[in-house]
């Protein structure tokens, strides 16, 4: 009988260890299957795609207008947020026929960090962008478009790089940076973002101005590289092929502090 109770005991504290490992798997072990949807997505693919692999949307906003752009009409447009965890969203805008016009990805936790590959089909020019990664170890070859925080939150968007490449589907615009729209963004590191950028947009207002203020981080100056290091990428953007990432996003990146909550 001793034997016979010990012994159940034994399956019992063994299936309550399984058991637990299961749950444990279930509740921590989740960002693997969400990197994977994401780097299943692209920018043309249809709005039903999007919908089936993350869920229904959190906002849809008719979007009338853009970048005046000649011979484009941008009637019909409308963006898409999705949440389908309170640790990142997904913005898309698409056409009247539900195609996406521009895919963006925003990371609101330091531990979500999905890795996206562009210019997939070609070895040669391949490069990888992880959410978590300092701005300057992306791609320094890459434009950079300096935009910096205010005080009043004017501009969210600290800074971002663009490249455009071809691909499978022909040519694509890409892009990543930082910005502070996410709630779980902590008050702390959006004031300490703030005065960093706002001391940069000080010395930056002596010095004369480039034509657009943008550069590559291979040549721009030790100061602001310097603040670039320090800028973690938590967003990132691609088109459809042909697209253009200017023309939906002129100034920050990404989902916006009005749809982000």
């Amino acid at each position: 009988m001793v034997v016979l109770f010990v012994s159940s005991i034994v399956t019992a504290v063994s299936t309550l260890i399984t058991a637990s490992n299961v749950v444990w798997k279930m509740t921590e072990d989740w960002r693997p299957a969400e990197y994977r949807k994401l780097s299943s997505l692209r920018g043309g693919h249809t709005i039903e795609r999007f919908t089936k692999t993350l869920g229904p949307a959190s906002y849809r906003v008719p979007l009338p207008s853009f970048v005046p752009v000649a011979d484009e009409d941008d009637s019909g447009l409308t963006k898409h947020v999705f949440r389908p965890r309170e640790e990142y969203r997904v913005e898309v805008i698409t056409n009247p026929g539900g195609a996406t016009l521009v895919y963006a990805v925003t990371s609101c936790s330091s531990s979500f960090t999905p890795t996206f590959e562009v210019n997939r089909n070609s070895p040669k020019h391949r490069f990888t962008v992880k959410l978590g990664t300092r701005l300057t170890d992306v791609r320094p070859s890459a434009t950079t478009v300096h935009q910096w925080m205010t005080a009043t939150g004017a501009r969210q968007s600290a800074v971002s790089q663009r490249e455009s490449t071809g691909d499978e589907d022909g040519k694509r615009e890409y892009a990543w940076g930082s910005n502070d729209v996410c709630p779980l963004t902590s008050e702390r590191s959006r004031r300490d973002a703030d005065r960093l950028w706002s001391a940069w947009e000080t010395w930056q207002s002596t010095r004369t101005p480039d034509e657009n203020a943008v550069y590559t981080a291979e040549r721009t100056d030790p100061r602001t590289r310097a603040l670039m290091d320090r800028s973690k990428v938590n967003v990132y953007v691609e088109t459809e092929p042909q697209g253009s990432i200017h023309r939906y996003y002129p100034a920050l990146l990404g989902v916006n502090r009005s749809n982000a909550d």
